[in-house]
């Protein structure tokens, strides 16, 4: 029992001594915990305190970067910043409107692929994905185009997980590749067969891609008609391109007339304040046109090809950058209208060449019987291939005092007389002067004039128009003209045009002189070389086809055969000479008082003989009386001046010959020649 209870306080103490221990243990714990604790505080503050240092200079170096930053909330797209660059990008003033009037606003944005949705889509790729990168195009204040290379990269922001937005600009880069694919695209069209305003279109892409407010025309030069006509596709209002179309090269026709004339830059800060635009304001202000700036395009030669004109809807003038963007574009315009043009004149050479050939071929190979018709067909030919309203051909007279329409196409109605159309060499003589001085004549109607007398007579009631004319030679000599109407007195008469017709007209001359020759040799051959009246064997000819005509359709005919009256007599007494002067004159009475259809031949030596179709044998007589009172009633170029002749009259019979017809007309004048002369006689 007493070691027992001695036990207890050892227990007790050694309790008390474990508690104690336990104690100060924990107490100890305690403040080792509380220093621990102490020293996280510590650290966490320091840390916050490097990170919003960090925060604070990230944001001091993205507000004087050159990039664009923006900071998104990962998930609502809240925008926590955007550097002075980006509010810049996107024209607005803080990041509050950066959310509300562009985030949120589909309408701010450019359209696809560059809108609003496809910026999302790409956020949303940029969650997902951790990283993106793409190009990016946005507008600026002024309405200009910028590229940015753009990265959406994941970032933890002020405690928040944010997506991070960088874009660099590279609009130099873009404008360099864009307009290097124009550049290219141009060449291509040079090189190939396609139309001059297509290599145009491309080169004034070029500049409006640098400069895409403006408004930009090539203007080309026609040297005939020195003027400035569009070159490229138009891109004003047909008011204001029918305005400027056409426009002479002259100092004050605008800015581009005026640049082509000096041969330099001019610029029209305001066409309202503009004199050169006095003509053109109108139609200026009803396309939107403000201002002007105009620069010669020039050849490799130094001579104007052309003017390539920048405009714009506010007053503006260039500036250094404008000058130099434009400096490429210029080489490209010259380059690319010098080549259309070495090529147009080439096919139109060729062109030209076969077109020359084909007519020689033509009229060098026809029947000259048809010359009329093969010259009508060279002139429709013509009319097609030269664009023109009217092509003639006039003929001079014998005595040259005169031109007359010989072949036109489309053919000329006759004026009240029956007659075509005959101008004098007085109404000529502008165009003859030319001929004389150059080859070739070129009339236009001159409003300044009460009206071009030519051209009046040339195309009547048109007030207007132009013709160009090229001599036909025949011996040496202007036979005749070769004229080519247009009802506009702006034609191009080009020098293809020219350098074809000159040689056409040559041809002509060349065709119309056969067609003369072989008139000339048919005539000889027809007929009788005193009198002029188809010859025996002609007469013989057209009395055959009389007898098949009558004999075919039952009708009849009558035949007269004249003798001069004592015609040996005037022969003996007043010599050969003068008995040929008779002839000639009782040839041309009997010729010209009969009718058109009646026929009229020389028989032989003083004998004529005469066809009278659908006449019958009375009638016939009555003819025949009519007309040997009327040569009775001439004076005659001989001592005296009286000549008679007599006449047998025979009709068609069914049956008859030629033989048996003439012989009882040969009866007849016998016997009025046996009876005393100077009467007629009509056979049984």
């Amino acid at each position: 029992m007493t070691e027992a209870s001695s036990l207890i306080p050892l227990a007790a103490g050694a309790l008390v001594a474990v508690l104690g221990v336990l104690l100060a243990y924990r107490e100890w714990r305690i403040r080792r915990l509380r220093m621990e604790n102490l020293g996280l505080l510590q650290e966490l503050g320091d840390a916050q305190r490097r990170f919003k240092d960090s925060s604070r200079e990230l944001r001091g170096l993205f507000d004087h970067s050159a990039i664009s930053v923006m900071l998104f909330d990962r998930f609502d797209r809240t925008v926590l910043y955007a550097n002075d660059l980006a509010l810049e990008m996107f024209g607005v003033d803080s990041m509050a409107a950066l959310t509300n009037d562009v985030m949120q606003r589909p309408d701010a944005w450019s359209g696809s692929p560059y809108g609003l949705a496809d910026f999302e889509a790409w956020l949303e790729k940029a969650s997902r994905l951790g990283m993106q990168r793409f190009e990016w195009k946005l507008l600026n204040q002024t309405g200009l185009p910028v590229w940015l290379d753009a990265t959406l990269v994941s970032l933890p922001y002020e405690g928040k997980q944010t997506l991070m937005f960088t874009g660099v600009n590279i609009s130099v880069r873009k404008i360099a590749e864009s307009t290097d694919w124009l550049r290219n695209r141009a060449m291509l069209a040079m090189t190939g067969d396609r139309p001059l305003a297509a290599s145009l279109d491309l080169i004034v892409a070029m500049y409006q891609f640098t400069s895409p407010n403006a408004r930009c025309a090539i203007m080309i030069l026609d040297e005939n008609t020195r003027t400035l006509g569009w070159g490229n596709r138009p891109v004003f209002a047909p008011p204001f391109n029918e305005a400027l179309d056409n426009l002479p090269v002259r100092y004050g026709a605008a800015t581009c007339g005026t640049a082509a004339s000096i041969q330099g830059r001019v610029v029209t800060e305001d066409i309202d304040k503009d004199d050169r635009w006095e003509r053109y304001r109108d139609a200026g202000h009803a396309a939107g046109v403000a201002s002007c700036w105009s620069e010669p395009v020039l050849g490799s030669d130094g001579k104007v090809l052309g003017t390539f004109a920048v405009y714009h809807d506010n007053p503006w003038t260039p500036g250094e950058p404008d000058i130099e963007a434009l400096t490429g574009p210029l080489y490209l315009a010259s380059l690319a209208i010098e080549r259309y043009q070495a090529r147009d004149r080439l096919q139109r050479m060729v062109a030209a060449e076969k077109t020359i050939r084909e007519i020689s071929v033509t009229l060098q190979t026809m029947d000259p019987a048809a010359t009329a018709r093969g010259v009508r067909s060279v002139l429709k030919f013509l009319r097609e291939y030269l664009s023109v309203d009217q092509c003639l051909v006039l003929q001079g007279t014998q005595e040259g005092s005169l031109f007359e329409v010989a072949h036109a196409w489309p053919e000329l109605p006759c004026d009240e007389d029956e007659e075509r159309l005959a101008l004098t060499r007085d109404e000529l003589e502008e165009a003859l002067s030319e001929i004389r001085e150059q080859g070739y004549g070129v009339i236009r109607y001159d409003e300044s004039d009460d009206g071009d007398e030519l051209i009046d007579l040339l195309m009547p009631g048109q007030n207007a128009g132009s013709c160009l004319i090229a001599p036909i030679i025949q011996s040496d000599q202007v036979s005749g003209l070769l004229v080519f109407c247009s009802r506009e007195d702006k034609h191009h008469w080009q020098a293809f045009d020219i350098n074809t017709v000159t040689p056409v007209a040559a041809l002509l001359g060349s065709a119309l002189t056969r067609q003369s020759l072989l008139q000339e040799l048919t005539h000889q051959a027809l007929h009788d070389r005193l009198t002029g009246l188809y010859n025996r064997g002609k007469t013989e000819d057209r009395l055959t086809q009389e007898i098949v005509r009558s004999s075919r359709y039952g009708n009849t005919f009558s035949l007269i055969l004249f003798d001069v009256d004592h015609f040996k007599l005037v022969n003996d007494r007043f010599g050969h000479n003068a008995g040929d002067d008779v002839l000639v004159e009782v040839a041309s009475q009997l010729s010209t008082n009969v009718r058109s259809a009646d026929f009229v031949g020389r028989w032989g030596g003083e004998e004529f003989l005469v066809i009278l179709p659908e006449t019958d044998l009375d009638e016939g007589g009555a003819v025949a009386e009519n007309l040997r009172l009327h040569i009775a009633e001439q004076t005659f170029p001989i001592p005296g001046g009286s000549v008679t002749v007599s006449a047998g009259v025979s009709a068609f019979l069914p049956g008859d010959d030629l033989q048996e017809l003439v012989k009882r007309a040969d009866t007849a004048l016998y016997q009025a020649k046996d009876e005393g002369r100077n009467q007629i006689r009509v056979s049984a």
